[in-house]
């Protein structure tokens, strides 16, 4: 057999079986980074003729129906070359992050991905947990799903004092301070975290427009709202955004209890101050704010953001897929409302 047959057969070996490699990575069915390198160490053209002929019999036989298999079950444009080229990067650097637009356009797009729900400025995340991916908007709607459950919690635990007289309470004081910090920190952080997200969904869907409109179709104007870089206020995004990118708008209605009374408890939690707010803003007194913030408060305002973003959605059409993250955050909003039918406040 000629050197340069060896060196073709030994080549469609190892290119096989690094493409398997970066196909079981991705399914999330390898175990160690020793495993994954494991295709890449082997000397393909000092094997045994034997094994050369083996290797390409299994290869023409089963293997690249396999990878074919796997790259028509789960992308549209993946090749094994391109598996090849994914499983040399992610030799190099082991978790791998790419946006999902630049692996998009580097491999290919991903089936499902869309349908599922998931924003096009996801980061792909490639480990040895397989690929996942990673978007803001879960982030803070987990961080607000994490912080109901906890109130839910802690509220729950206050159940056992609220009938009891301030005698009985005193000797359990220590318990009961523990749980009522508890229970105004996880109010703070739900209301933050509603807020930032109601933003990062803003920003979203301003950024995945100009990614389609960036290279025209576009004024300078609508250019510098969509990237937020003129003082573009929260009041601007809810209400331009929608009627640049849909045509459409909100109705003062759906934003009013967001804008002009939700938001100086937010503003008042992220820039707390003695001084109150500027009169142009309200004059309203922001240490007040933070220590009134009540949980009716917080329902009224995540209720008030998710009936903004379903506003939002319903303006791309029946067809749109539903955020992956918005029914969780619907389902905290109403484990909320349950809770606060049941409870009452407690005597300090």
């Amino acid at each position: 057999m000629s050197t340069k047959g060896r060196d073709k057969e030994a080549a469609l070996i190892r290119n096989a079986n690094l493409a398997c490699a970066a196909g079981r990575l991705l399914l999330g069915e390898i175990s160690t980074w020793q495993e994954f390198l494991e295709p890449d160490t082997v000397d393909y053209t000092n094997l045994p003729r034997r094994q050369l002929k083996s290797g390409k019999y299994d290869i023409q036989k089963n293997l690249k129906d396999r990878i074919d298999s796997f790259c028509k079950s789960n992308f549209s444009k993946m090749t094994q070359a391109k598996l090849v080229s994914l499983y040399n990067e992610l030799r190099v650097y082991r978790n791998f992050e790419i946006p999902y637009m630049e692996f998009q356009n580097r491999y290919s797009p991903i089936k499902g991905f869309y349908e599922k729900g998931y924003p096009e400025h996801s980061t792909v995340c490639i480990s040895l947990w397989g690929m996942q991916y990673r978007f803001p908007e879960y982030d803070f709607s987990n961080d607000l799903i994490i912080a109901t459950d906890q109130f839910i919690q802690t509220d729950e635990a206050l159940d056992e004092y609220r009938e009891k007289r301030h005698s009985q309470l005193l000797k359990n004081k220590e318990t009961i301070a523990d749980l009522l910090r508890k229970n105004e920190s996880t109010k703070r952080q739900a209301m933050q975290t509603a807020f930032s997200l109601l933003e990062c969904y803003l920003n979203g869907i301003a950024w995945s427009y100009y990614q389609k409109k960036k290279n025209g179709g576009l004024s300078e104007r609508k250019i510098r709202t969509l990237k937020d870089i003129s003082n573009v206020t929260l009041r601007d995004k809810i209400q331009k955004y929608p009627s640049i990118i849909f045509g459409e708008s909100i109705g003062e209605r759906s934003s009013q209890y967001i804008l002009d009374e939700a938001k100086k408890f937010r503003d008042s939690l992220m820039h707390p101050s003695p001084f109150s707010a500027p009169e142009k803003f309200g004059g309203y007194d922001k240490l007040e704010k933070i220590y009134s913030l009540d949980i009716e408060t917080v329902f009224k305002s995540i209720s008030g953001i998710i009936e903004i973003i379903e506003k939002i959605e319903s303006m791309k059409g029946q067809q749109a897929p539903v955020p992956i993250w918005l029914p969780g955050i619907k389902t905290a909003a109403s484990h909320i409302f349950q809770r606060t039918e049941k409870s009452c406040t407690l005597l300090k």
